[in-house]
């Protein structure tokens, strides 16, 4: 994550341990299998990840005490 968005980053870091794994591996699955840049990879993953599990990620993102 060394190379990522200031912004993702941010939101990734607030990530509970299974959502950021689920990012980590599409982001590595549309970096390597898609060819799309590292940083691109990971703010599109971020999405995804928001758009599979809403509750539970907004809450993260949203709640920052957690």
């Amino acid at each position: 994550m060394s190379d990522s968005h200031p912004i993702v980053a941010d939101f990734a870091h607030l990530l509970d341990e299974n959502l950021r794994e689920a990012w980590e591996e599409r982001a590595a699955v549309m970096q390597f299998d898609a060819g799309i840049p590292r940083d691109l990879a990971e703010a599109l993953a971020l999405l995804l990840v928001i758009r599979q599990f809403p509750t539970a990620a907004l809450a993260r993102l949203i709640n920052t005490n957690q």
